[in-house]
């Protein structure tokens, strides 16, 4: 019988997904729980609390079934940008403000006034100091990943990718001087995702089952496990996340940043991960269509006809990659009689945006794709894959997974690969 190795797990928004791979990264098998609900009047607060209690449950369910007892390593992503405080002793300080949080804006603009690169990611270091300077939460930050690492090790760090968005430089992997210089040892220690950072506490590994030793790894975000799931290994891999949005990731040789168009650069092992998302994307084609309609007008659609019609689809006013267009409204017009018709102009205006968007990344300085994974609903349309196909050039494929969980497994089997590099 095939054993459960590695260890990912996905703290997301509204619940947790954990992940097992064998020691050959066969997925094995997948579970998920559900975090407490939330009063009404928390907005975007969370208690940590009530992830722990979940995860806990979860964990001693699992240990209670035998099924971790020869789990050696484990990695946790989580929502990038959602931040708490912790005293020294570890113990939350109070709610999690979640990444969506739209206060700090202050404070972010005070940082902003640091000689910082311009583009620097600030979001989630806004929401520390305004937790310190509007609640009096003087204590160390932390994501959302960083908490459960710290839960289960006694270590306080972060990892590269979950640091970005407190103003880490990625490519220097230092944090930036005047970052450094005001805040000092109450930021993180960061380490590259997959780096090995310590056991599981003893008392904790005895309580879900676990073997002595169990190694934690410095984890990601979940964006970033969901690439580390997808297959995507080499230079030139593109990862396309077909949601309500469309999301674009390519791993380059070179990391480029723009922030007038949110693109940023995240460390993937020894190369870059470059992030872009259009406001085009599966919100505007439910607009007009429900599941049904889709698969059955696709079968009408000729996939290898030009496009004539020329659209830019959007569900509201704005866009942001591969163009700055803060005013740009949806442009669907001339609309054919023909529903198919209208269908196929949309299919064939986002796979337009979509190469647009890689040949953006390129002209910024990143690598050139030569292969499209895809995830998200829409990249189960085949009809679909085949237009992105001819507008992209290159073949495009399914994404090997979509689970975040899967990816921060890959990631724990990495740590005891590098186990003891210190990096």
């Amino acid at each position: 019988m095939t054993t459960a190795r590695h260890l990912g797990i996905d703290v997301g928004t509204s619940g947790l997904r954990l992940a097992a791979l064998s020691g050959h990264g066969e997925c094995l098998w997948l579970e998920k729980a559900s975090w407490p609900a939330p009063p009404a009047s928390d907005g975007h607060e969370r208690p940590p609390a009530g992830w722990w209690a979940a995860f806990d449950a979860l964990m001693r369910r699992l240990g209670g079934q035998g099924r971790l007892a020869d789990i050696a390593s484990i990695a946790f992503a989580g929502t990038s940008g959602t931040v708490l405080t912790v005293a020294d002793d570890g113990t939350a300080e109070g709610p999690a403000l979640m990444y969506d949080d739209p206060q700090g804006g202050d404070q972010l603009a005070a940082l902003r006034a640091l000689d910082i690169d311009p583009d620097a990611q600030l979001s989630a270091l806004a929401r520390w100091r305004f937790l310190a300077e509007g609640r009096g939460q003087l204590g160390r930050p932390v994501s959302q990943a960083d908490w459960f690492v710290l839960r289960l090790t006694g270590r306080h760090v972060s990892d590269s990718n979950n640091a970005l968005k407190w103003g880490f430089d990625a490519v220097a992997e230092r944090w930036p001087a005047p970052l450094a210089d005001r805040f000092g040892a109450r930021l993180p220690e960061v380490h590259r995702p997959g780096t090995a950072i310590a056991p599981v506490t003893p008392d904790l590994a005895q309580r879900w089952g676990l073997a002595a030793n169990v190694i934690v790894a410095a984890g990601t975000t979940d964006s970033m496990a969901a690439l580390w799931a997808s297959g995507a290994t080499e230079e030139g891999d593109g990862v396309t996340s077909l949601g309500s949005t469309l999301a674009l990731k390519l791993i380059s040789t070179r990391p480029v940043s723009d922030a007038a168009s949110g693109v940023y650069s995240h460390r993937f092992g020894e190369r870059f991960a470059v992030s872009g998302a259009s406001n085009t994307g599966g919100r505007v084609l439910a607009t007009f269509f429900d599941s049904e309609e889709l698969a059955r007008l696709s079968e009408s659609i000729d996939p290898e006809a030009p496009d004539t019609l020329g659209y830019w689809p959007l569900a509201g006013r704005g866009e942001r990659f591969p163009v700055v267009a803060p005013a740009m409204g949806p442009r669907l017009t001339p609309r054919p009689a023909d529903p198919a018709l209208f269908l196929a102009g949309m299919l064939r205006g986002i796979a337009r945006i979509e190469a647009l968007g890689y040949r953006r990344f390129a002209a910024l300085g990143g690598t050139t794709v030569r292969r499209v994974l895809s995830s998200g609903g829409g990249a189960h349309n085949p009809v679909f894959a085949r237009i992105r196909e001819r507008a992209l050039g290159v073949p495009v494929t399914l994404a090997a997974h979509t689970e975040a969980a899967v990816g921060a497994a890959r990631l724990a089997a990495v740590a005891m690969e590098t186990k003891g590099a210190g990096r």
